[in-house]
């Protein structure tokens, strides 16, 4: 019945709760925004939305009795309505809390699947690279939930909704996060491009706007190679076919990678956070990829940095080696003899051949007149909500 589904209305509802409740907003006034793609699965979905309503309202259950610590709690709810929506809803937000007294806070929510997530943050950082007072109110007077609703869930707040709710019951902090900046400094024409025989609009059903829209930026982690594919093979799957079908893609794209993208070498020019380049590599590769951080996973949870380390370089792999030791991508047990890493701020790469290049799941087609490609992390920016027991580093900067 449509009435045990999980709604934009319900989460705010239940979100409102755990808010009211942490010491966090304790005596301030918060308004709570669902930016909600009504179309994604945790909403039409039975099964899914059904349990992951039923995760809400137990943890709403659990925290009733809890004394009210906050001055008052409200929430507004906007629905997406076709692509890019989620940015423009952003952008008003911003520039209402731009006109706003700092006694009222924001939690934006992201309500949706993975791309809903990526929007928002792509808008609010893009507002703070264009004025201080955008800046101000993106730093201190907004800060993001990212609900894992969707189907990766590697850059979200917890990779469950359990985990979230866990974080939301328990002590926090304000923090500001890093992203990785992505842009190109080549300068390559239509008909170099289709020189290649590739349709770059194959490649990504945002093409036209994402080649206007650079920078790019990963919250999460951006990566070139065979990662991108699998990306791209998994969202060409999940457009025509409901379900998740990314550990089928993974070894299809094995089958699938090298004749589409035959194998090219690339170099890698590494740079500290001074501008001094730290190391060289030039080699085939099967995967390149960076970080915001390290201690990242990708790929529904995978693990692809298992320690501080924010560059992973994987050079290229035999089919069948590639197959035999997919499993130690899975752990983050790989040793040197599949993949290096590495930190660095500032990444800038050379690559031969066509290759597929992703942030956070968004796919692009490169040509070799793209390049050199820059990756870069930037400051630190997004607010997020980090628990005080965190223990590792995940490059983010404790907010006053």
């Amino acid at each position: 019945m449509k009435e045990n589904l999980l709604s934009p209305a319900y989460v705010a509802e239940a979100i409102s709760c755990l808010v009211s409740k942490n010491k966090l907003w304790e005596n301030k006034k918060v308004v709570i925004t669902v930016i909600a793609n009504k179309t994604a699965g945790c909403f039409t979905h039975r099964k899914k939305s059904t349990k992951l309503k039923n995760i809400l309202a137990d943890a709403v259950l659990r925290n009733l009795s809890k004394p009210t610590v906050t001055q008052s709690v409200e929430s507004k709810i906007y629905r997406t309505k076709y692509a890019n929506h989620a940015r423009e809803l952003t952008d008003a937000v911003i520039a209402e809390y731009a006109a706003l007294d700092d006694d009222i806070v924001c939690l934006l929510v992201t309500a949706g699947g993975d791309g809903t997530c990526q929007e928002v943050q792509t808008a609010l950082i893009k507002a703070a690279y264009e004025s201080e007072t955008k800046r101000d109110v993106v730093m201190n007077k907004i800060t993001i939930l990212r609900l894992p609703l969707g189907t990766g869930n590697d850059g979200t707040d917890g990779h469950s909704l359990e985990e979230t709710i866990e974080l939301l019951e328990g002590p926090l902090h304000f923090a500001n996060a890093k992203a990785v900046k992505v842009y190109y400094e080549g300068n390559p024409t239509e008909e170099q491009i289709k020189a290649y025989g590739k349709d770059p609009r194959k490649f990504s059903d945002k093409y036209d706007e994402r080649i206007k829209d650079t920078p790019w930026f990963a919250f999460n982690i951006t990566s070139i190679g065979i990662d991108a594919y699998v990306a791209y093979l998994t969202d060409f799957i999940k457009k025509r076919l409901p379900g998740n079908f990314y550990h089928l893609c993974v070894p299809l794209s094995g089958l699938l990678y090298d004749p589409t993208f035959p194998p090219g070498t690339g170099r890698f020019e590494l740079y500290d956070k001074d501008g001094n380049k730290t190391e060289e590599i030039t080699t085939p590769i099967e995967m390149f990829t960076v970080g915001a951080s390290g201690y990242r996973v990708y790929g529904g949870g995978h693990v692809i940095f298992p320690n501080h380390h924010n560059v992973c370089v994987t050079p290229k792999l035999g089919l069948l080696k590639l197959m035999l030791e997919n499993h130690h991508f899975v752990d983050g047990s790989f040793g040197p003899d599949l993949a290096t890493l590495h930190t660095a701020e500032k990444i800038k790469i050379y690559y031969d051949k066509p290759i597929i290049m992703e942030t956070d799941g968004e796919t692009m087609l490169l040509v070799p007149e793209h390049f050199p490609l820059i990756m870069e992390r930037t400051e630190p920016c997004i607010r997020i909500l980090e628990s005080d027991n965190q223990t590792i580093d995940k490059g983010t900067v404790r907010a006053e």
